[in-house]
């Protein structure tokens, strides 16, 4: 049954396995996007990168870190002048355990290498520092892929720094620069860092897998007990980031919640690439949504807002929305994840993350300040 605001009325457990479920919202979000010519790349990418999933359900599999309900994948559209389609995912399979996801992750870089050249060499010089026969953390690895009008996909992965201990989680990060040459970013990282490692924590640690000069690291922040204001002063030091301007787009986004971000931390990005080892390459905002809106129809009228005043049109974002929808958008949150905001020269930046809810709606929140999240 179609619905006003998605693609059909369902059980939020799909009776359909985790990887079919995955694919048919795929390809619905491509041809949405206008790269229905590219359906295939991305529905042949994600089979390859969740082969460790089998034909399990959503329910089957251990509950992911990719989504807020605990779904094993996550959607993204960017929105600039040449719209990307991106997906994450997690290497899982039924009955694992951390040690056995450290096997699943490995296999699915091999098989990305395989299938389709992704670059292996900075994954080699991290891998055994983030993926280690006995880790601290339920969740080892992530992997993306961000398909656009042309080109190959591009493939990233996401480590976790806690995986060593929630002690060692900086010190990880710290390594992991130095061991792909960028050990001279470190100061930058510890500068973002004011509170210490406790309220401002290193909880991932990104690569791009190509071998191309632009090719980035990123270190994604929680930021515990904090508000817009923190947040803006965190972030004016970085180009296109002015203290009012953070405080405008919380307050577009979770006017009921910037003044105490506490509930659920938001979340900062930092990117660095070889050609200035030293130096911030961009910096971004991601707000969560699920906590901090009634339902995803605000969500939804909000994300309108905050496109117009970045110069954005609304209509893609509407045409993804009905794509990944499975419920009327006003009878509970949780389709929206994430929202990125990165202002940069010219228009700002923004993308959207978007959960299937393979296994439920309104998820409660996650990552307690004294977790290892």
């Amino acid at each position: 049954m179609k619905t006003a605001s998605g693609t059909s009325e369902a059980n939020m457990e799909s009776p359909l396995s985790a990887g079919a479920a995955g694919a048919a919202r795929l390809a619905g979000l491509a041809t949405g996007l206008g790269l229905g010519d590219r359906s295939g790349v991305c529905v042949d990418t994600f089979r390859a990168m969740t082969h460790s999933w089998g034909a399990a359900t959503a329910g089957e599999l251990p509950e992911s870190d990719v989504s807020s309900d605990g779904s094993p994948v996550e959607f993204a559209i960017g929105f600039d002048d040449d719209p990307s389609l991106q997906f994450a995912v997690e290497a899982l399979r039924p009955g694992d355990c951390p040690v056995d996801r450290v096997v699943s992750a490995r296999a699915t870089m091999a098989r990305l290498v395989r299938r389709y050249g992704a670059d292996e060499r900075r994954w080699a010089q991290v891998a055994d520092l983030y993926l280690p026969e006995k880790p601290a953390t339920e969740h080892v690895a992530m992997f993306g892929a961000e398909v656009r009008q042309h080109g190959d996909a591009q493939f990233k992965v996401w480590f976790y720094p806690a995986v060593g201990g929630p002690e060692r989680a900086a010190e990880l990060c710290e390594r992991g620069l130095a061991a792909v040459g960028l050990g001279a970013a470190w100061d930058a990282v510890a500068a973002h860092m004011p509170r210490g490692e406790r309220l401002d924590r290193p909880v991932m640690f990104s690569l791009d897998l190509s071998a191309a000069p632009e090719a980035r690291v990123k270190l994604y922040f929680r930021h515990y007990a904090t508000d817009a204001g923190r947040l803006a002063e965190l972030m004016a030091s970085y180009p296109g980031f002015g203290a009012g301007s953070v405080r405008e787009f919380c307050q577009v986004m979770v006017p009921e919640a910037a003044a105490d971000l506490s509930a659920q931390p938001p979340v900062t990005c930092l990117s660095f690439t070889g050609a200035r080892p030293a130096a911030v390459g961009g910096a971004t905002v991601y707000l969560p949504m699920w906590t901090y809106a009634p339902d995803d129809e605000v969500v939804r009228r909000r994300m309108n807002d905050a496109l117009a005043a970045c110069g954005r049109a609304s209509a893609p974002y509407e045409r993804a929305l009905r794509e990944v929808a499975s419920r009327p958008l006003g009878t509970g949150r949780g389709i929206h994840n994430y929202v990125a905001w990165r202002p940069g020269p010219g228009r700002p930046r923004l993308k959207a993350y978007f959960s299937p809810e393979l296994r439920h709606a309104d998820p409660a929140a996650r990552y307690a300040l004294d977790g290892q999240g």
